[in-house]
């Protein structure tokens, strides 16, 4: 009774699961009608050499910028909203199209998997002459399989969830073998020269995220059990950790739900009475990495595709307030994976109209490689199909200038950064059901063509950048799932860095230590909380090597071989002392500046512990102080013999304007420059390419450190020639994308 209750929990959960609406932000597609697999299926040699044989038909473009229609969560009785939408892309010339298409898991049902996957592509091609396709692929079992394994499955308060568990082999091989079906048979049907790649997607909304309360399943247990033989090798090593002379790695058990601590609760573990917990979200993300460069291994291994083959999966989300035990921080595992392409929306935080819609992770880690990021844009278009008519319509109030507008900062941002984007419609509804929408799309990609063009031609890498904001996964590990610290340090800190006007590049920590990162004049650590003694040297060396400044955030290396205030002090070069209580922070700015006034406020309006300070001493310079405790530095700066510099915010988070100041005193070139007053819009720059998302209307001064000729690429009829800096009136939430040109020799 006990099995048919929990199956019965089973279909409940998925049946809420595919009713539930997909807000602005998420990514997940349903589960196919028809599910069914065939097992242990291998590919035949000569089923490979048909593959590789097969030619492109002459209609299919040879390169194109990487944009894609995606339908998201679509079933076949929304074909009529779909097809309608794939006319209107084709139409715009963008010919690429993200399409999920769900394994099969059963053997007897191999030959309805085929036909269903022929007849999902044949429906785009026969629009579509020229379509090619990026699968996306959901590896989450359908109930009926969990019925026969339930084994395999996440249970969360004894209850089954219809996810698998990450360390579970059951469903590992059980959904090998639908993956190496699935592809099979893909490419050697009739559109399998059409094949792009494939997105692998996995757990809670496909995204390859841990539900927020634990998984304790066997599976996931013996998990845990076996990443702590290896971690440690000894039960002599993990009792040490530990400082448990009882602990074994045998009968280690599942933690408990990790609540949010009541305020003012330590944000950091204590070490090392609460190791046990640092090394079960190391594990929970760990565990998921592992997975998924497991299935990208065997895509690899079963496409013919070669090295054009897309492998990607939505992950590295690792500027998000995630819980730190949800599983998406094991990226720098998979960097030297077969997993070639990482996908995510545009931030969750500040997304609006006039807001910055960041990347959610290091993409220049990816990008640095060799390899891709892809951004999904699910703006609401405010689009509604009339169930009477069948017409679509904007919902009254909604202005379609404002939808473009941020339609174009997310263009804007992935043409700066060499992105690819995927415009969806997330539920199937028709959000993007409109000509009007796709003629404006058509600009985007001509744009984009023409940007791939001039790249060629001058080899373009991303042009040298002047801020390397850096980000630590592992330093989430030894914090409390406490999502305010990571909405302050990370979230508000990437959107500070977008506001702040300077070219940009994005980074794992891992890269800055291992040379990985190209140098930059400046680096913005914001949550390096974890840096052994050789980390915190290696750091220094190469900060010394380059003449380059750090700027540090709240706890830089408080936690070495032990939590300490004197680690920051070691880092940050400064005399750093920690309250000996829960301190509310609100700092006073010391200096008049152009971003800033003396005495202006910034921060505050919330308690933390632990909090630090800044003691004065002759070669430090105080920027900031506490309101709350006048004598005590809460930004300072100070030049190292080494001739580094080193700057301090000790208050927990940055401001756009704090920043701004902190770039000029350190003679950094920042692209706008007040005229009426600070407005702090998002900018991308990258290479040629200067793009802002205006915050508020008004009057902008552009400076691009030199002289130009300047094309707004939105409007080819706006242009300038031999300039240093223009001048631009902009509305609410405009975007303009600029891009200079250096002075051709003779000009003028």
């Amino acid at each position: 009774m006990a099995l048919v209750y929990r199956l019965g929990v089973f279909v409940v959960l998925l049946i809420i699961a595919v009713a539930l609406g997909l807000y602005l932000g998420k990514i997940s597609v349903g589960e196919d009608p028809t599910l069914a697999s065939l097992a242990n299926q291998t590919e035949s040699p000569d089923a490979a050499a048909t593959k590789q044989d097969m030619e492109k038909p002459s209609d299919i473009p040879e390169t194109a910028p990487p944009l894609f229609f995606f339908p998201g969560k679509a079933t076949d009785a929304d074909w009529d909203i779909v097809g309608g939408q794939a006319a209107m892309a084709a139409e715009a010339d963008i010919h690429r199209y993200m399409v999920a298409i769900a394994p099969g898991w059963f053997d007897e049902e191999q030959s309805v998997d085929i036909e269903r996957y022929e007849a999902t592509l044949s429906r785009y091609v026969a629009l579509d002459g020229q379509a090619a396709f990026l699968i996306w692929v959901n590896l989450n079992p359908p109930v009926r399989w969990f019925e026969q394994h339930p084994e395999a499955a996440m249970r969360v308060n004894d209850v089954l969830q219809p996810y698998p568990s990450p360390s579970s082999t059951v469903w590992q091989e059980a959904a090998r073998r639908s993956l190496v079906q699935l592809i099979n048979s893909l490419e050697s049907g009739a559109h399998g020269n059409r094949i792009l790649g494939y997105v692998l997607c996995a757990l809670q909304d496909q995204r390859w995220l841990l539900p927020e309360e634990r998984d304790v399943s066997a599976a996931n247990q013996r998990g845990f059990q076996q990443w702590l033989q290896r971690y440690y090798k000894s039960d002599e090593a993990l009792q040490k950790a530990w400082n448990d002379e009882n602990a074994s790695a045998q009968n280690a058990a599942i933690m408990p739900e990790c609540d949010e601590p009541e305020e003012p609760a330590p944000l950091f573990l204590e070490l090392p009475a609460q190791q046990r917990v640092v090394d079960f979200q190391r594990y929970s993300s760990e565990s998921v990495a592992d997975a998924l460069a497991a299935f990208a291994s065997v895509t690899a291994e079963t496409s013919a595709k070669g090295l054009s083959l897309i492998i990607a999966a939505p992950y590295g989300h690792s500027f998000e307030a995630l819980p730190n035990d949800c599983g998406q921080f094991g990226l720098e595992l998979l960097l030297e994976s077969d997993l070639n392409t990482l996908i995510s929306p545009v931030s969750y935080a500040d997304r609006g109209l006039g807001g910055v819609g960041g990347v959610m992770g290091p993409v220049d880690s990816m990008l640095v490689r060799g390899k891709k990021w892809f951004l999904i844009d699910d703006t609401r278009t405010g689009l509604e199909r009339d169930p009477v008519s069948g017409e679509f319509a904007r919902i009254r109030g909604i202005n379609v200038e404002d939808v473009y507008e941020v339609q174009r900062r997310n263009f804007a941002l992935a043409l700066a950064y060499r992105m690819g984007l995927v415009w969806t419609d997330p539920q199937g509804e028709g959000w993007l059901h409109d000509t009007e929408q796709w003629t404006h799309f058509k600009q985007l990609h001509e744009i984009y063509a023409r940007q791939m063009q001039e790249d060629d031609a001058k080899d373009a890498d991303g042009g040298e950048a002047v801020m390397t904001v850096v980000v630590d996964e592992s330093s989430r590990f030894y914090l409390h799932c406490d999502g305010r610290v990571n909405a302050a340090l990370l979230q508000r800190g990437r959107d500070a860095a977008f506001r702040s006007g300077v070219r940009l590049r994005f980074h794992l920590l891992r890269d800055v230590l291992e040379d990985f990162a190209p140098p930059t004049p400046v680096y913005l650590f914001l949550n390096a909380f974890r840096l052994t003694e050789a980390e915190r040297s290696r750091l220094h060396g190469r900060l010394a090597r380059e003449q380059a400044a750090a700027i540090w955030v709240y706890a830089p290396g408080y936690v070495a071989e032990n939590a300490d205030a004197k680690n920051i002090a070691a880092v940050t070069g400064m005399d750093v002392r920690q309250f000996e209580a829960p301190f509310e922070t609100g700092s006073m700015y010391l200096l008049s500046g152009q971003y800033m006034r003396a005495e202006e406020k910034f921060g505050g309006g919330d308690t933390w512990s632990p909090a630090f300070y800044i003691e004065p001493e002759e070669e430090t310079d105080f920027l900031a102080q506490y309101v709350n405790a006048k004598d005590k530095g809460s930004v300072a700066i100070v030049t190292l013999p080494e001739g580094w510099t080193s700057v301090y915010v000790a208050e927990p988070g940055l401001t756009p304007a704090l920043l701004c100041e902190l770039l000029q005193i350190l003679e950094q070139h920042i692209y706008t420059t007040p005229v009426e007053r600070s407005y702090f819009d998002a900018l991308f720059a990258r290479d040629d390419i200067v793009a802002l998302h205006a915050s508020h209307a008004g009057k902008r001064a552009v400076y691009f450190g030199g002289f130009y000729d300047i094309q707004d690429l939105l409007d080819p009829s706006l242009g300038w020639l031999q300039k240093e800096s223009i001048m631009l009136p902009v509305r609410t939430g405009e975007t303009r994308i600029l891009r200079r040109k250096p002075i051709q020799a003779g000009a003028g």
